[in-house]
């Protein structure tokens, strides 16, 4: 899988957000999908998805987010 013409941009309208735009291709270059002409917002997209499925990212994030605070407190 590959992403063409891939760029993030703040989303304006809701702080702390981001809109995801940019197609999908696999890697002959077929277009498999796409983030849609105006983008996909990820806090939309976030609360679509199955409680499990987003629980098993946020356990992964946590770890990240651990580390990150013990670097921004000087730890």
């Amino acid at each position: 899988m590959n992403l063409q013409n891939y760029r993030i941009e703040p989303n304006a309208a809701t702080p702390g957000d981001w809109i995801i735009f940019g197609d999908i291709t696999d890697d002959e270059g077929n277009l498999l999908g796409t983030f849609g002409p105006d983008g996909t917002s990820v806090f939309a997209w976030w609360v679509q998805q199955p409680s499990d499925w987003q629980l098993n990212y946020v356990l992964q994030f946590s770890s990240i987010m651990a580390q990150q605070i013990v670097i921004q407190d000087g730890g």
